[in-house]
């Protein structure tokens, strides 16, 4: 694992968040990252990938290993009872492939969410979330669209932050 890109993903979580360890997350995600190949054209450090990656961990779950969502039944508190369909902090649903199986295993779960993205880009390129976002439909789709923006900024501000803090560092 390289230390380098490891530092820089760490500071991309801080940046997210920066009341809690997201040590393992950030190691699943680096050594994902590190074996496949980029999601752009122009990023040979792979850096953009892993913010965006990053970037899409945070809103699905927050950056937690263990996650359950889409689930038929909540408390008033939002935890869930009956049934949860998405699991992991990439929020994989069930008709993708995610089990239960993916909050014991944050590198499986990381490289099912890149795959997952890989497709949504290749899917839609006018907006290269959405169909990780909502499926086939996806790309048609406003909300899944609003979501697409909304995870390329935030992948964005994460990358220009981790980087300032890197430099900082160096």
């Amino acid at each position: 694992m390289s230390p380098s890109l490891l530092a820089f993903v760490l500071a991309g979580a801080h940046y997210l968040d920066p009341t809690h360890d997201h040590t393992a997350i950030a190691e699943a995600i680096t050594v994902v990252v590190e074996a496949e190949r980029p999601l752009f054209a122009d990023d040979q450090d792979k850096r953009r990938t892993a913010s965006l990656v990053l970037a899409v961990a945070w809103r699905e779950g927050s950056l937690r290993t263990r996650v359950l969502g889409d689930c038929e039944e909540k408390t008033e508190a939002g935890i869930c009872i009956a049934k949860p369909h998405s699991f992991c902090t990439m929020q994989i649903h069930d008709t993708s492939g995610g089990t239960p199986a993916l909050n014991d295993d944050p590198e499986k779960c990381i490289r099912t969410g890149l795959a997952m993205l890989r497709t949504s880009f290749r899917s839609c390129s006018a907006h290269p979330i959405a169909w990780y976002a909502s499926g086939p439909n996806g790309c048609t789709n406003a909300r899944a669209q609003r979501i697409s923006r909304d995870r390329l900024a935030l992948a964005q501000r994460v990358h220009r932050a981790a980087t300032d803090v890197r430099r900082e560092a160096a």
